[in-house]
């Protein structure tokens, strides 16, 4: 399961972010997914599949017996990433305001068409919010770079951790790494250093964590705080971190 949000409606809606179609092979995974969260948190849950690359149909029914499973697909190759990299680059050089909606967009480029690479549209991503002055640019370059864990490898990736480790963000967790004795430098930094620039943000965001909160978030996995990093624009309080420890 890629990632869930819990809406104002209070149901859940599922995210999966795929690169490839398996058709039923998929429905079957992703039904499964849905139900086991709604058996686990006794609410309605929504999945919303994410289709990247060329993939431009893919089966959204299965159906199974007497039962019918229905997801709701979003093609982003249908969407020009280029594009918005582009206008938001030419604000940045005419000093123009960004706003939340222009970021959260931009977000989600290195899953949508053009002719840049996803590496290509993260790193240029990351230097547009780098220049940045609104208030969500550090939740925006958490998300960028767990896209790039996500989707990237090798060269690539490591292309995009020294684009992050010339941002703030980069050098809280390059920071964090020291601290704790890390001394292997910013690959290192940006890996151990998650759980601390992770406290760091929520601080931020509701300006005051527990110590109880706090020993609890350093010992997630580096997985599950990639996840709250994805989430964190959707976390409305504090307490919403709870369903994060029982992963």
């Amino acid at each position: 399961m890629d990632y869930t949000f819990l809406m104002e409606d209070d149901t859940y809606i599922h995210f999966e972010f795929q690169t490839t179609n398996k058709g039923k092979s998929d429905l079957r995974r992703f039904r499964v997914y849905e139900a086991v969260l709604s058996l686990q948190k006794d609410k309605d849950v929504t999945t919303y599949v994410v289709y990247s690359g060329n993939i431009k149909n893919a089966k959204d029914t299965l159906e199974t017996g007497i039962n019918k499973y229905k997801v709701k697909s979003i093609f982003m190759s249908d969407k020009n990433g280029d594009l918005i990299v582009e206008e938001l680059e030419k604000k940045v050089k005419n000093k123009e305001n960004i706003t939340k909606q222009e970021l959260v967009a931009l977000t989600f480029t290195p899953i949508m068409g053009g002719k840049l690479t996803k590496a290509e549209k993260i790193i240029k991503s990351i230097r547009i919010v780098k220049s940045s002055e609104n208030e969500y640019k550090y939740d925006i370059e958490s998300m960028l770079y767990a896209f790039a864990d996500k989707f990237l490898s090798g060269k690539d990736l490591q292309k995009v951790k020294e684009e992050i480790s010339m941002t703030e963000l980069g050098r809280m967790l390059i920071e964090d790494g020291i601290e704790k004795g890390r001394k292997e430098g910013i690959e290192e930094g940006i890996e151990k250093g998650k759980s601390e620039t992770l406290i760091k943000l929520l601080i931020k965001k509701f300006g005051f964590l527990s110590e109880e909160y706090k020993s609890k978030i350093s010992k997630l996995s580096n997985e599950t705080i990639d996840i709250i990093l994805m989430e964190i624009f959707d976390i409305k309080s504090i307490n919403e971190l709870d369903k994060y420890f029982s992963k």
